[in-house]
């Protein structure tokens, strides 16, 4: 049942459907995290003007055992993310192959350093960065619902994370 919910999520992602994939989101996120401002957010780095971003696969790679707290079950696990990056007017008709490359590593390091955990690749006839970005999520499932709700981890929101998660998950993902 978790996989067939992830894969309603991802979907929705793929899709730009920003509003039904923040229904597969624990309603408690929006008590501390505004609703609207995460729809903008997920526009914004998906349907920016100056770069064009295809999701290929969202994909559960491990998940970790049940943890029960009080009515709600919690099951960590990994997903990959495998997507395209092109940055529109990367490169004009002067830049020479030097300056390509130089342009195109520091992009690689850029894109490191803000997605630990991924390899990043270039293919230079397309000129496209191909992402595979391994993450961290937790399933939350209340007793009193028959479906997952699905937290990605992100490690400069771990005050809301905090807020969100009890102690026991919070140190089994070792956040």
């Amino acid at each position: 049942m978790l996989k067939a919910d992830f894969a309603k999520y991802a979907s929705a992602l793929k899709s730009r459907q920003y509003t039904q994939a923040t229904s597969y989101m624990p309603d408690q996120l929006f008590d501390v995290y505004n609703k609207e401002k995460l729809v903008q957010q997920m526009k914004q780095t998906f349907e920016s003007a100056d770069t064009k971003v295809k999701i290929n696969a969202v994909e559960i790679t491990s998940v970790d055992s049940k943890i029960i707290d009080g009515d709600e079950s919690y099951i960590p696990f990994e997903f990959r993310q495998k997507f395209d990056l092109q940055y529109i007017n990367l490169f004009d008709a002067t830049d020479d192959e030097q300056s390509r490359d130089s342009t195109t590593k520091f992009i690689v390091d850029m894109l490191n350093e803000s997605l630990p955990d991924s390899t990043i690749s270039f293919d230079n006839k397309q000129e496209v960065f191909m992402i595979n970005n391994l993450k961290k999520a937790i399933a939350i499932k209340s007793n009193s619902t028959d479906s997952w709700k699905f937290l990605v981890i992100e490690p400069s929101l771990k005050n809301v994370m905090d807020r969100l998660i009890p102690t026991t998950v919070m140190q089994k993902i070792k956040l």
